[in-house]
């Protein structure tokens, strides 16, 4: 992994806590039930006890990553730095017609030294007209990505500070993606309208792993569907009233087949 932005980011996120503000940080990864890929940081900051000097450091240094992701990477950045708590949200998103594109986009962008939260990145899909099935394993650590900072460019104590500092950071990775069923899975997973949701609180100090292997029904037009059964009973529900249907015309062209043959016989 490059030495990027996003060690700026925890450099920030380190020199807040050591400066007595308070930062959460949200990152989210996914594909949604339209097929779009997605990778999110949304990074909220309380500068109110921050001396003035350093506050706007940090403002200005969050401009300036905003402005980065923006133009270099094709973010849609929204910023608010006028009021407290002060709000980064950064967001990249790529439109898809099928889970297989989808899935393939978000492994470009997971894999991108440039944007990536993750140091190592293993995606895998067996696709078939009815069925996807993908295998999601991911990691990051936050404590090499400090050691790819300037961390070491700090004075001895500040270096002290820096590592203390950094310790008591919170914050969380977020995966969506298409699930009609979960067959392994590293944290808890929920399901919700088709799409699992997998929260899995990001360490500083350890490794943190994501593993998620699912499946996805495909509903005869394309969208995510349920459960093998309930794809099972709306398949015989449209047969069903294929059938009716089809035995409702049979009927009507009988009767008018009986009318005619009526009508020629009073005749």
């Amino acid at each position: 992994m490059k030495k990027n932005h996003l060690c700026l980011i925890v450099m920030i996120i380190s020199l807040i806590f050591l400066l007595s503000g308070c930062i959460k940080i949200d990152i989210k990864i996914g594909v949604d039930e339209g097929y779009t890929a997605f990778l999110s940081y949304d990074i909220e900051m309380d500068l109110e006890k921050i001396d003035i000097r350093y506050k706007e450091r940090i403002q200005n240094a969050l401009n300036r990553i905003g402005w980065h992701y923006q133009e270099e990477n094709g973010f849609i950045v929204e910023l608010d730095i006028e009021n407290n708590p002060s709000r980064l949200v950064m967001t990249k998103r790529t439109e898809n017609d099928s889970f297989e594109n989808a899935y393939k986009s978000l492994e470009s962008m997971l894999t991108n030294e440039n944007i990536t939260p993750f140091m190592t990145v293993d995606m895998a899909s067996d696709n078939s007209k009815q069925q996807n099935r993908y295998i999601f394993k991911a990691s990051t650590d936050i404590s090499q990505i400090i050691q790819l900072s300037n961390a070491e460019e700090l004075s001895p104590v500040l270096q002290e500070e820096f590592i203390n500092a950094i310790e008591t950071g919170e914050g969380t990775i977020t995966l969506l993606l298409p699930a009609s069923e979960i067959i392994s899975f590293s944290h808890q997973v929920n399901i919700l309208y088709h799409q699992a949701i997998m929260a899995v609180p990001l360490s500083y100090t350890d490794k943190t792993e994501l593993e998620l292997t699912g499946v996805v029904n495909i509903n005869a037009d394309g969208s995510p569907g349920g459960s093998i059964h309930e794809i099972t009973h709306e398949l015989t529900k449209y047969r069903n009233l294929t059938v009716i249907g089809t035995c409702a015309v049979l009927v009507l062209l009988l009767i008018v087949v009986l009318l005619r043959m009526i009508s020629k016989n009073k005749r």
